[in-house]
Protein backbone atom coordinates (compact mmCIF):
# COMPACT_ATOMS: atom_id res chain seq x y z
CA UNK A 1 0.00 0.00 0.00
CA UNK A 2 2.87 2.26 0.99
CA UNK A 3 5.13 3.90 -1.85
CA UNK A 4 8.11 2.14 -0.54
CA UNK A 5 8.21 -1.88 -0.57
CA UNK A 6 10.49 -3.58 1.83
CA UNK A 7 13.46 -3.74 -0.02
CA UNK A 8 15.46 -6.01 2.57
CA UNK A 9 12.50 -7.85 3.35
CA UNK A 10 12.63 -6.65 7.03
CA UNK A 11 9.30 -6.63 8.92
CA UNK A 12 8.48 -2.73 9.33
CA UNK A 13 7.16 -2.48 13.36
CA UNK A 14 7.81 -6.12 14.27
CA UNK A 15 10.85 -6.74 16.79
CA UNK A 16 12.23 -9.96 18.24
CA UNK A 17 14.15 -9.42 21.54
CA UNK A 18 15.38 -5.91 19.80
CA UNK A 19 16.17 -7.94 16.59
CA UNK A 20 14.85 -7.33 13.44
CA UNK A 21 12.91 -10.55 12.00
CA UNK A 22 14.00 -11.37 8.25
CA UNK A 23 11.26 -12.68 6.12
CA UNK A 24 12.98 -15.47 4.22
CA UNK A 25 13.57 -14.57 0.32
CA UNK A 26 12.39 -16.82 -2.40
CA UNK A 27 16.56 -17.93 -2.81
CA UNK A 28 16.20 -18.76 0.84
CA UNK A 29 13.29 -21.32 0.45
CA UNK A 30 15.05 -22.87 -3.06
CA UNK A 31 19.01 -23.02 -1.24
CA UNK A 32 18.09 -23.75 2.88
CA UNK A 33 15.35 -26.82 2.67
CA UNK A 34 18.36 -29.17 1.36
CA UNK A 35 20.11 -29.10 4.40
CA UNK A 36 17.25 -29.45 6.36
CA UNK A 37 17.26 -32.17 9.36
CA UNK A 38 13.63 -34.12 8.75
CA UNK A 39 11.19 -35.40 11.51
CA UNK A 40 11.81 -33.60 15.25
CA UNK A 41 8.87 -31.28 16.67
CA UNK A 42 7.21 -28.53 15.15
CA UNK A 43 7.86 -25.47 17.80
CA UNK A 44 8.96 -28.48 20.19
CA UNK A 45 5.42 -29.82 20.57
CA UNK A 46 3.74 -30.81 17.52
CA UNK A 47 4.48 -34.42 15.67
CA UNK A 48 3.72 -34.79 12.21
CA UNK A 49 0.90 -37.02 12.99
CA UNK A 50 -0.33 -34.38 15.32
CA UNK A 51 -0.61 -31.93 12.34
CA UNK A 52 -1.98 -34.59 9.87
CA UNK A 53 -4.98 -34.90 13.00
CA UNK A 54 -5.30 -30.71 12.66
CA UNK A 55 -5.53 -30.63 9.21
CA UNK A 56 -8.62 -33.69 9.06
CA UNK A 57 -10.31 -31.42 12.45
CA UNK A 58 -9.76 -28.61 10.66
CA UNK A 59 -11.41 -29.35 7.39
CA UNK A 60 -8.42 -29.38 5.33
CA UNK A 61 -8.12 -33.03 4.50
CA UNK A 62 -11.48 -33.63 3.71
CA UNK A 63 -11.40 -30.43 1.09
CA UNK A 64 -7.77 -32.26 -0.10
CA UNK A 65 -9.95 -35.48 -0.50
CA UNK A 66 -12.94 -34.46 -2.57
CA UNK A 67 -10.33 -32.81 -4.72
CA UNK A 68 -9.41 -36.63 -5.85
CA UNK A 69 -6.16 -36.66 -3.15
CA UNK A 70 -6.03 -39.88 -1.54
CA UNK A 71 -3.24 -40.39 1.02
CA UNK A 72 -1.40 -36.95 2.22
CA UNK A 73 1.47 -37.01 4.29
CA UNK A 74 3.19 -34.27 6.41
CA UNK A 75 6.74 -33.47 6.25
CA UNK A 76 7.90 -31.27 9.38
CA UNK A 77 11.32 -30.04 8.91
CA UNK A 78 12.71 -27.84 12.02
CA UNK A 79 16.48 -27.74 12.51
CA UNK A 80 16.36 -24.26 11.74
CA UNK A 81 13.92 -22.36 14.61
CA UNK A 82 14.32 -19.61 13.04
CA UNK A 83 12.41 -21.15 9.91
CA UNK A 84 10.55 -23.94 10.47
CA UNK A 85 8.59 -25.61 7.46
CA UNK A 86 5.35 -27.71 7.38
CA UNK A 87 4.82 -29.38 3.84
CA UNK A 88 1.66 -31.42 3.09
CA UNK A 89 1.72 -33.77 -0.18
CA UNK A 90 -0.81 -35.60 -1.61
CA UNK A 91 -1.74 -38.60 -4.14
CA UNK A 92 -3.11 -38.37 -6.78
CA UNK A 93 -3.69 -40.73 -9.88
CA UNK A 94 -0.35 -42.64 -8.92
CA UNK A 95 1.72 -39.32 -7.93
CA UNK A 96 2.57 -37.51 -5.73
CA UNK A 97 2.31 -33.64 -5.70
CA UNK A 98 3.28 -30.44 -3.42
CA UNK A 99 -0.24 -29.58 -2.42
CA UNK A 100 1.08 -27.08 0.69
CA UNK A 101 4.12 -25.55 2.53
CA UNK A 102 4.47 -23.24 5.35
CA UNK A 103 7.62 -21.32 7.50
CA UNK A 104 6.76 -20.77 10.23
CA UNK A 105 8.39 -19.55 13.56
CA UNK A 106 7.66 -18.26 17.23
CA UNK A 107 9.46 -15.78 18.64
CA UNK A 108 9.03 -12.65 21.89
CA UNK A 109 7.51 -9.52 19.71
CA UNK A 110 7.68 -6.05 20.93
CA UNK A 111 7.34 -2.76 19.15
CA UNK A 112 8.42 0.44 19.19
CA UNK A 113 5.95 1.90 16.24
CA UNK A 114 4.25 5.49 17.45
CA UNK A 115 0.81 4.22 16.81
CA UNK A 116 1.15 1.73 19.08
CA UNK A 117 1.92 3.34 22.13
CA UNK A 118 -0.22 0.55 24.25
CA UNK A 119 2.25 -1.94 23.49
CA UNK A 120 5.57 0.37 24.30
CA UNK A 121 7.84 -2.10 26.72
CA UNK A 122 5.67 -5.12 26.45
CA UNK A 123 6.32 -7.99 24.87
CA UNK A 124 3.96 -10.56 23.29
CA UNK A 125 4.73 -13.96 21.88
CA UNK A 126 3.48 -14.50 18.57
CA UNK A 127 3.27 -16.94 15.34
CA UNK A 128 4.91 -15.65 12.39
CA UNK A 129 3.55 -17.07 9.19
CA UNK A 130 6.96 -16.23 6.87
CA UNK A 131 5.66 -18.09 3.59
CA UNK A 132 2.41 -19.74 3.13
CA UNK A 133 1.73 -21.81 -0.11
CA UNK A 134 -1.32 -23.72 -1.04
CA UNK A 135 -1.62 -24.88 -4.50
CA UNK A 136 -3.62 -27.79 -6.59
CA UNK A 137 -0.70 -28.72 -9.25
CA UNK A 138 -3.44 -31.08 -11.18
CA UNK A 139 -5.54 -28.31 -11.85
CA UNK A 140 -5.50 -26.10 -14.71
CA UNK A 141 -5.96 -22.46 -14.73
CA UNK A 142 -9.11 -21.31 -16.85
CA UNK A 143 -12.19 -18.61 -17.38
CA UNK A 144 -13.34 -20.07 -13.84
CA UNK A 145 -9.42 -20.17 -12.44
CA UNK A 146 -7.52 -17.34 -13.70
CA UNK A 147 -4.18 -16.98 -12.35
CA UNK A 148 -3.07 -14.64 -9.35
CA UNK A 149 0.31 -12.66 -9.40
CA UNK A 150 2.71 -15.25 -8.26
CA UNK A 151 0.85 -18.40 -8.26
CA UNK A 152 2.63 -21.52 -10.45
CA UNK A 153 -0.92 -23.37 -9.98
CA UNK A 154 -4.53 -22.72 -8.95
CA UNK A 155 -5.16 -22.88 -5.00
CA UNK A 156 -6.71 -25.27 -2.97
CA UNK A 157 -9.76 -23.25 -1.34
CA UNK A 158 -8.32 -24.32 2.22
CA UNK A 159 -7.06 -21.03 3.31
CA UNK A 160 -9.55 -20.10 5.87
CA UNK A 161 -8.97 -23.49 7.27
CA UNK A 162 -5.34 -23.52 7.24
CA UNK A 163 -5.41 -20.00 9.07
CA UNK A 164 -7.84 -21.23 11.35
CA UNK A 165 -5.42 -24.41 12.65
CA UNK A 166 -2.90 -22.13 12.81
CA UNK A 167 -5.12 -19.97 15.00
CA UNK A 168 -5.97 -22.85 16.88
CA UNK A 169 -1.55 -23.39 17.42
CA UNK A 170 -1.53 -20.53 18.71
CA UNK A 171 -3.93 -20.72 21.52
CA UNK A 172 -2.55 -24.45 22.50
CA UNK A 173 0.61 -22.88 22.42
CA UNK A 174 -0.34 -19.70 24.67
CA UNK A 175 0.40 -17.22 22.47
CA UNK A 176 -0.89 -13.37 21.99
CA UNK A 177 -1.50 -13.77 18.28
CA UNK A 178 -0.66 -14.34 14.36
CA UNK A 179 1.38 -11.90 11.89
CA UNK A 180 2.09 -12.42 8.24
CA UNK A 181 3.23 -9.99 5.67
CA UNK A 182 0.97 -10.54 2.67
CA UNK A 183 3.10 -10.68 -0.57
CA UNK A 184 0.21 -9.49 -2.41
CA UNK A 185 -2.81 -7.40 -2.46
CA UNK A 186 -4.98 -10.53 -3.02
CA UNK A 187 -3.52 -12.57 -0.16
CA UNK A 188 -4.54 -9.57 2.71
CA UNK A 189 -8.07 -9.79 0.84
CA UNK A 190 -8.18 -13.57 1.90
CA UNK A 191 -6.40 -12.55 5.18
CA UNK A 192 -9.18 -9.61 6.04
CA UNK A 193 -11.47 -11.79 7.66
CA UNK A 194 -9.37 -12.53 10.50
CA UNK A 195 -6.32 -10.21 10.31
CA UNK A 196 -6.01 -6.31 10.52
CA UNK A 197 -3.06 -4.19 9.47
CA UNK A 198 -0.61 -3.54 12.67
CA UNK A 199 -0.34 -0.02 11.73
CA UNK A 200 -4.14 2.02 11.51
CA UNK A 201 -2.60 3.91 8.81
CA UNK A 202 -1.85 0.85 6.23
CA UNK A 203 -5.13 -0.39 7.41
CA UNK A 204 -7.00 2.56 6.34
CA UNK A 205 -5.25 2.96 3.39
CA UNK A 206 -6.21 -1.17 2.72
CA UNK A 207 -9.72 -0.16 3.07
CA UNK A 208 -9.52 2.85 0.66
CA UNK A 209 -8.23 0.30 -1.90
CA UNK A 210 -11.13 -2.18 -0.95
CA UNK A 211 -13.52 0.60 -1.63
CA UNK A 212 -11.89 1.65 -4.96
CA UNK A 213 -12.37 -2.22 -6.39
CA UNK A 214 -15.54 -2.93 -5.27
CA UNK A 215 -17.69 -4.68 -7.79
CA UNK A 216 -14.49 -6.48 -9.14
CA UNK A 217 -13.35 -10.10 -8.69
CA UNK A 218 -10.80 -11.26 -5.93
CA UNK A 219 -8.10 -11.81 -9.48
CA UNK A 220 -9.20 -8.32 -11.49
CA UNK A 221 -8.58 -6.81 -8.13
CA UNK A 222 -4.79 -8.29 -7.96
CA UNK A 223 -4.14 -8.05 -11.47
CA UNK A 224 -4.97 -4.24 -11.02
CA UNK A 225 -2.60 -3.49 -8.18
CA UNK A 226 -0.03 -5.69 -9.29
CA UNK A 227 -0.38 -4.10 -12.83
CA UNK A 228 -0.25 -0.54 -11.38
CA UNK A 229 -3.65 0.62 -12.26
CA UNK A 230 -5.06 1.76 -9.09
CA UNK A 231 -3.94 5.14 -8.74
CA UNK A 232 -4.84 8.53 -6.51
CA UNK A 233 -7.16 10.45 -7.84
CA UNK A 234 -5.12 14.07 -7.26
CA UNK A 235 -2.00 12.71 -8.67
CA UNK A 236 -2.18 9.68 -10.89
CA UNK A 237 0.20 7.80 -8.89
CA UNK A 238 -0.69 3.99 -8.46
CA UNK A 239 -0.21 2.34 -5.48
CA UNK A 240 2.12 -0.15 -5.29
CA UNK A 241 1.79 -3.23 -2.91
CA UNK A 242 4.15 -3.50 0.23
CA UNK A 243 4.48 -6.16 2.48
CA UNK A 244 3.05 -4.56 5.91
CA UNK A 245 2.36 -6.71 8.82
CA UNK A 246 -1.26 -8.06 9.69
CA UNK A 247 -1.84 -9.41 12.82
CA UNK A 248 -4.54 -11.68 14.26
CA UNK A 249 -4.66 -11.55 17.96
CA UNK A 250 -5.40 -14.25 20.06
CA UNK A 251 -4.31 -12.92 23.52
CA UNK A 252 -5.33 -9.18 25.34
CA UNK A 253 -2.40 -7.14 24.24
CA UNK A 254 -3.14 -7.01 20.25
CA UNK A 255 -6.98 -6.92 20.85
CA UNK A 256 -6.58 -3.94 22.95
CA UNK A 257 -4.34 -2.18 20.54
CA UNK A 258 -6.80 -2.92 17.33
CA UNK A 259 -9.69 -1.79 19.36
CA UNK A 260 -8.60 1.28 20.76
CA UNK A 261 -9.48 4.74 19.79
CA UNK A 262 -6.52 5.66 18.68
CA UNK A 263 -6.31 3.07 16.21
CA UNK A 264 -9.79 3.89 14.74
CA UNK A 265 -9.08 7.23 14.66
CA UNK A 266 -5.70 6.68 12.92
CA UNK A 267 -7.28 4.50 10.78
CA UNK A 268 -10.35 6.49 9.44
CA UNK A 269 -8.24 9.73 8.76
CA UNK A 270 -6.09 7.52 6.59
CA UNK A 271 -8.84 6.44 4.49
CA UNK A 272 -10.30 9.55 4.09
CA UNK A 273 -6.91 11.37 2.95
CA UNK A 274 -6.73 8.07 0.29
CA UNK A 275 -8.92 8.37 -2.90
CA UNK A 276 -7.74 5.88 -5.45
CA UNK A 277 -9.66 4.46 -8.81
CA UNK A 278 -8.98 1.88 -11.33
CA UNK A 279 -7.66 2.48 -14.69
CA UNK A 280 -10.07 0.54 -17.04
CA UNK A 281 -7.84 -2.33 -18.90
CA UNK A 282 -9.74 -5.36 -20.30
CA UNK A 283 -9.08 -8.14 -18.02
CA UNK A 284 -7.22 -11.02 -18.75
CA UNK A 285 -6.94 -14.56 -17.78
CA UNK A 286 -3.97 -14.89 -17.51
CA UNK A 287 -1.19 -12.12 -16.79
CA UNK A 288 2.42 -12.30 -17.25
CA UNK A 289 4.06 -13.17 -14.05
CA UNK A 290 7.63 -15.13 -13.59
CA UNK A 291 7.24 -14.95 -9.70
CA UNK A 292 6.83 -17.85 -7.50
CA UNK A 293 4.06 -17.93 -5.34
CA UNK A 294 5.04 -18.47 -1.50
Amino acid sequence: MNPHPHEKNVLRHLRLLGTPIALPTPQDVDEVLPRRGRGAMLFDFYSPEAVEEALDRYGVTPKLHARGFGETAVELETADPEHQVVRVRGRKDGHTYLLGEAFLHTGVWTTTAPFAERLRNREVPLLFIQWLRLQDPTRPFGPDRPRLPGQDHPGLGVGREVVRMFLGMAERLHLGGIASCPEFAHNAVLYETVFRFFDPAVQGRFDALRDACAGLTLAELAWAVETERVVEDSTGTPVRWSRDEMICPTGDALREHLESREYRERMTAAKMACRLHVVPHTPVADEPDKRNHR
